[in-house]
């Protein structure tokens, strides 16, 4: 179990003083977002960085509020915050995307934290005026690889004849973009982050005759939340409270600085 924590010394001005907030989110890390700070020879150090720690402190810096953001096994994050009437530990799930059953458990904040960008990765010395990607019939003029496991669902929801896509391939985007560097390949689908990420903490490198194009086709913004205990006596203030110092940040450059310093697309939004 990991632990980040920064208490802060300056008064409340949105919520009164009061006992920390604690978040919590997969402790599989998601570079870019939080991760432990790679040392020289690779490994990892106890510091928790990234563009959602870099997004709390300067949240909670504005409500005056203490916090801490702990990494735990996903699920365990779930259940913990599900349950916050009982056992009064985490209180905040940190980014995470929209569903039925988080709506029911959860109090969202209104204001988005980041938008997924997603693209095609292509070779473009296969490919030097770029590909045009606006439609599934465009797609389905390339070679479509997507890792074993990966979801295309909402391509073959859009129109796309799933017997066009090559899944033969291990279990991560990149095994796919080595495979495009070499021209078994012409396109995958994927989200950006996870890339960026990746080569941000030395985990892969991008081959250098392979880059991206943003993702045309479906037109369907994908957002990320943070998620609110909604058995918390605070819920609601807390929810106002971050709301407003999201749109502040927002409004000043500083979220989409934050999100810059981490993703060539920043936040996306």
């Amino acid at each position: 179990m990991f632990l980040f924590a920064v208490f802060l010394s300056i008064p409340g001005h949105i919520i009164a003083a009061e006992k920390p907030v604690r978040i919590c989110n997969d402790s599989g890390e998601w570079p870019p977002y939080f991760y432990f700070k790679r040392l020289p020879d690779g490994t990892k150090s106890e510091q928790l960085v990234g563009a959602t720690v870099d997004s709390f402190k300067a949240i909670f810096e504005k409500i005056g509020l203490e916090y801490q953001f702990e990494l735990l096994p996903w699920q365990r994050c779930l259940a913990m915050v599900d349950r916050f009437d009982k056992t009064g530990n985490f209180e905040l799930i940190s980014e995470a995307g929209t569903s039925t059953w988080r709506l029911e458990h959860f109090l969202k904040t209104s204001e988005p934290v980041y938008k997924r960008t997603d693209v095609f990765y292509y070779n473009q010395q296969r490919f030097p005026n770029g590909i045009q990607l606006k439609s599934i019939d465009d797609m389905e003029g390339y070679k479509i690889c997507v890792p074993a496991g990966y979801s295309f669902d909402r391509y073959v929801e859009a129109g796309l004849d799933p017997e066009l896509v090559d899944v033969s391939h291990k279990s991560d985007y990149f095994d796919v973009i080595r495979k495009i560097s070499l021209g078994y390949c012409d396109i995958l689908p994927a989200n950006l982050s996870v890339v960026e990420g990746a080569v941000r903490i030395g985990r892969f490198k991008l081959p250098a005759n392979v880059t991206y194009t943003l993702d045309q086709v479906l037109g369907k913004p994908f957002y990320y939340y943070y998620w609110i205990a909604r058995t918390s006596p605070r819920a609601k203030q807390l929810q106002t409270s971050i709301d407003q110092a999201i749109r502040e940040l927002k409004a000043d450059g500083h979220w989409e600085a934050i999100y810059r310093k981490y993703l060539s697309q920043g936040s996306g939004l």
